[in-house]
C-alpha cells in the first residue's frame, strides 16, 4: 500500500459536555445543556487528513467493546482506510470526558493498558508500506521512539511528533531527546515552555530549534509560531465563527499543516495558514473533527483570509 501520511496513535472515544452554567465542583451537581460523543486523539488528525483528500493510513487498535466499535464505525463512515487497523478480541477502552468552559476545557480520561506489541506492529506497518511521512500523535519515551525514527528515515520518509499533555512532560530532558528525533516537532505553547525549561516563548523556540529543524508551536486563538533555519514566523489565528468547543483543535491543526507541508509542498507560511484554518473551523463545532474542512472548504477559507492575515517574521 502507498500512503502520503501514516498516523501512529490509537483512538479515543470523546464525550463532551457543553453549555455549563458553571464549572463543576465537589458537592454540587451541574447540568449541561448538551452532550456529544465522537472520536478523539488519532481519529481527529486522520479524519482531517481524509477530508482534505490525503492518502492516510491508520494502524490503530480497536477492541470488542462499545467505545471501540463506535469510533471504528465513525471512521468508516468518513471513508477512512481501515485496512491497517488491528482488531483485538478483548476490550480496549479509551475514553475521555471533556468539559469546555469559558474558552478552556478540562479532561477526565480512562484508558486500558496499551497493547504490548503495539510498537512492533507499527514497525511492521512502516516496513511493509510506502509512505512519505509518519505522524506520531503523542509523546513516547526516547527508547521506544528510536527504532521507529530510524526505520522511518531508513524508508526515506519524514517524521512529525505532537506533544500532547503526556506524563513524559514531567521529564523535560526526555522530551528534548524525543524532539531531537523528529523532522517536525509540534507542541502547544504550554508544552513548548515546559520542554524548553523557559517562561518565555521566544527563548523556548530558539532552544527547541537547536534540537529539531522545524518547530511548530500551536498557540490557541493567537495562532501558530513556526521556527526554522529561516527564522520564526507567527501566523495569527483565524476567526471562523463562534467558539463552541476547543477539544482536539490542535489535532485538527496538525492535519491541515501536514496537508500543506507533505502533500502540497507549500511554503511554511501557507502551511501555517492551512493549519490555522483547520483549527479555527474545528472550534466552531463540538468535537475536534466534527467541523474539519474538506479541501474545497479549506481553499475557500484560505482565499477569504489571505488578504487579512499578516505573517510576521522575527530574527
Amino acid at each position: 500500500m502507498t500512503y502520503d501520511v501514516l498516523v501512529l496513535g490509537d483512538y479515543f472515544f470523546d464525550q463532551i459536555f457543553t453549555g455549563l452554567p458553571q464549572f463543576p465542583r465537589l458537592g454540587r451537581e451541574v447540568w449541561a445543556e448538551g452532550l456529544n460523543t465522537t472520536g478523539g486523539a488519532g481519529f481527529i488528525t486522520v479524519v482531517t487528513l481524509q477530508r482534505l483528500g490525503v492518502r492516510v493510513g491508520w494502524p490503530a487498535h480497536f477492541g470488542n467493546d462499545y467505545y471501540s466499535r463506535y469510533v471504528y464505525d465513525l471512521a468508516g463512515h468518513e471513508g477512512v482506510d481501515l485496512s491497517l487497523v488491528r482488531q483485538l478480541d478483548r476490550p480496549y477502552r479509551r475514553v475521555t470526558t471533556s468539559i469546555p468552559y469559558d474558552g478552556e476545557r478540562a479532561f477526565l480520561t480512562f484508558a486500558d493498558p496499551d497493547v504490548d506489541d503495539r510498537l512492533n506492529y507499527w514497525q511492521n506497518v512502516i516496513a511493509s508500506t510506502d509512505c512519505r511521512h509518519v505522524h506520531i500523535g503523542g509523546m513516547m519515551s526516547p527508547g521506544e521512539l528510536r527504532p521507529l525514527a530510524d526505520l522511518v528515515r531508513g524508508r526515506g520518509a519524514t517524521l512529525s511528533i505532537d506533544s500532547q499533555d503526556a506524563p513524559l512532560l514531567q521529564q523535560p530532558e526526555e522530551c528534548r531527546a524525543v524532539a531531537a528525533m523528529a523532522d517536525i516537532f509540534m507542541p502547544n505553547r504550554r508544552e513548548a515552555l515546559i520542554i524548553a525549561g523557559s517562561d518565555d516563548l521566544t527563548s523556548a523556540l530558539h532552544h527547541l530549534m537547536t534540537l529539531c529543524r522545524l518547530v511548530v508551536v500551536k498557540d490557541g486563538a493567537a495562532g501558530v509560531w513556526v521556527a526554522s533555519e529561516d527564522g520564526v514566523i507567527h501566523s495569527p489565528g483565524i476567526v471562523a465563527g463562534p467558539v463552541v468547543d476547543t477539544t482536539g483543535a490542535g489535532d485538527c491543526f496538525c492535519g491541515g499543516f501536514l496537508y500543506g507541508y507533505v502533500v502540497e509542498g507549500e511554503p511554511l507560511d501557507v502551511c501555517a495558514r492551512y493549519g490555522n484554518i483547520c483549527g479555527g473551523l474545528s472550534v466552531t463545532g463540538v468535537g475536534g473533527a466534527t467541523t474539519a474542512p474538506t479541501r474545497d472548504e479549506l481553499m475557500r477559507q484560505y482565499a477569504r483570509n489571505k488578504g487579512n492575515q499578516r505573517d510576521r517574521l522575527s530574527p
